[in-house]
């Protein structure tokens, strides 16, 4: 007798791993929420497909407007609205937010609501790079699942660059810092390699902390809050500014 899969919780909190992990964990449980097929998710069935494609009117996502930072109480609410709504055509309908950690906490009170006692057919599934930024009550209604970190393959022209700018910034003026960061900024990096460059920047400075503790310690406080920030999807000139401002405030 073939044994039954494990029934799918109401929501998960998804974290760890890169953007790019999460999002495929994601999908993959969508899919498994809506398959029709023997073994969930088939791949194959309508509904897979659909989901896959990113067309099944069943799933939904939130995510901050263009020209916001925060998913705001509003979406929240047409969120829940809309949940109270039975499915087009599966037997389930899924939620998708994501970023989860960028809903401010009006937001995140708002969604308690539903997630404490929405219809059974609603799913929900709460994507976060910092889950600490959600209110416990949120995290504590959702099953976690923590992804493993992906090492990056070495890059030695990363590192070199790396090396450099954090040896700036432990050792530079603020004028000789605020000419180099406005020079990054100018070339005009992706949000995924600005990134990558000061997560290498804070490990460079991590291996000289002992040489310079004080001023070791206030780089990797202001690196800290450029990576804290990240939720927000800032440009490149507002998160070297931050940079800027964190490292020589007064």
């Amino acid at each position: 007798m073939r044994a039954l899969p494990e029934p799918l919780s109401h929501a998960y909190l998804i974290t760890g791993g890169s953007a790019d992990d999460r999002a495929e964990l994601a999908g993959r449980m969508t899919m498994a929420y809506l398959c029709r097929g023997e073994h969930p998710p088939c791949g194959a069935c309508r509904d897979c497909r659909k989901a896959a494609a990113g067309t099944h009117p069943d799933v939904m996502r939130t995510a901050p407007a263009p020209d916001k930072r925060e998913i705001t109480v509003d979406q929240i609410r047409a969120l829940r609205s809309d949940a109270y709504i039975r499915p087009n055509e599966g037997g389930r309908k899924v939620y998708r937010i994501d970023p989860a950690d960028a809903m401010n906490p009006a937001a995140q009170n708002a969604l308690l609501k539903v997630l404490e006692d929405g219809p059974a057919y609603a799913a929900f599934l709460l994507l976060a790079e910092q889950p600490g930024r959600l209110l416990d009550t949120v995290r504590s209604r959702c099953e976690p699942l923590n992804l493993p970190r992906r090492e990056p393959e070495p890059d030695p022209a990363l590192e070199e660059r790396a090396r450099a700018l954090g040896a700036l910034l432990l050792e530079g003026n603020e004028l000789a810092c605020a000419q180099a960061l406005v020079e990054l900024e100018l070339s005009k990096p992706k949000g995924d390699e600005l990134a990558a460059l000061l997560e290498q920047v804070e490990r460079q400075v991590s291996r000289r902390l002992a040489q310079s503790p004080r001023r070791g310690g206030a780089v990797l406080r202001a690196l800290k809050t450029c990576r804290e920030n990240a939720v927000f999807r800032p440009s490149a000139g507002h998160t070297l500014g931050w940079l800027l401002a964190e490292l020589f405030q007064s």
